[in-house]
């Protein structure tokens, strides 16, 4: 018996020290806030800078549109010729929604995307002011996918950290959102899909070609560079905090347990678990790390328990400590 309590003690005083909020450093976690604001403003200053990018020098030489806000002053500015500004009507049209998400959703979420909206009129009155000739055109509709191509990708990048940060971009995001916070059943990706195609849609009122052909091409753009937006804003949100999840069966679970918390630093969970077939009692071990720590639990899987067995699972996003708090 003092032989069993001298190894449990053994096994404990080689573990790491346990991570707790008691024993954050106050002054730590105030620069921490600290840090994740800046990085926040950095994230909201490139994801509008994108946005402008790829509304004034993309999109709208190659005559065709994207969903939301943005998608709407483009649409009014090809209309008027030009008239009215893209940035001041990009303001007009986001400031009452900025308004309205201040008092309907969080105040945080609020002053980020009002934030990233008046950089967005600012980066647009930038570029017609000081750059008016600096577009990408492309003068064949076979090779204007390239510039849908281009414009999803800069957009679901924009989105991605803009999300990141906080906030949004503006516009349908802002909507989805308050309509979310109201019905809570909605899914915010449907109502953003909505208000993107009837924005879509009257392109074909602006963008007038002699076939009818030709007439659907902004549609299709639109439809294609909507498509890349969202695996681009996938990709990059999904990235930033993906890890992968381990369900191990062992024989030997105060052995391989001690190791993983050892090696590895990351909390591992026990369950009992029976074998239906052997009828035996097992134990079922649930860990997750990141990508880069993969072979290290493998390696540890083979050398303590050569028998034992496990399941690999791709996780999206982990939150907690000893990962991504999620707080801003």
């Amino acid at each position: 018996m003092d032989e069993q309590h001298n190894n449990q003690a053994e096994q404990i005083s080689i573990l790491p020290p346990k991570i707790t909020k008691e024993n954050i450093n106050p002054i730590d976690s105030k620069k921490s806030k600290l840090l994740q604001w800046i990085q926040a403003i950095v994230y909201v200053c490139i994801s509008s800078f994108l946005i402008a990018f790829a509304a004034y020098c993309l999109i709208t030489p190659n005559e065709f549109t994207i969903g939301g806000a943005s998608g709407i002053a483009i649409l009014v500015n090809v209309a008027t010729k030009g008239a009215i500004s893209q940035g001041l009507l990009l303001f007009c049209i986001n400031l009452p929604l900025v308004v309205l998400s201040f008092f309907f959703v969080k105040k945080k979420f609020a002053i980020l995307s009002a934030m990233n909206i008046a950089l967005q009129s600012l980066w647009l009155i930038l570029l017609e002011l000081v750059l008016p000739d600096f577009c990408i055109v492309f003068e064949e509709n076979g090779e204007k996918i390239f510039a849908a191509i281009a414009a999803g990708l800069a957009i679901g990048v924009a989105v991605a950290l803009a999300f990141k940060a906080g906030g949004s971009t503006g516009g349908a995001d802002i909507v989805a959102v308050m309509i979310q916070k109201k019905f809570k059943a909605t899914s915010i990706a449907w109502v953003i899909f909505f208000l993107n195609c009837v924005i879509i849609v009257c392109s074909i009122f602006v963008f007038r070609a002699d076939t009818p052909a030709a007439t659907l091409l902004p549609i299709m753009m639109s439809a294609f560079e909507s498509y890349i937006e969202s695996k681009a804003n996938e990709a990059i949100t999904n990235g930033f905090h993906s890890a992968v999840e381990f369900r191990i069966i062992t024989t030997k679970p105060e052995e391989m347990s001690t190791a993983l918390m050892h090696e590895l630093s990351r909390g591992v969970t026990a369950l009992p678990a029976k074998g239906m077939y052997t009828k035996e009692d097992r134990t079922m071990l649930f860990c997750v790390v990141s990508r880069r720590q993969i072979a290290t639990l493998q390696r540890i899987m083979k050398s303590i328990d050569p028998d034992s067995f496990a399941v690999k699972s791709n996780v999206s996003q982990v939150l907690g400590l000893g990962f991504h708090s999620g707080e801003l």
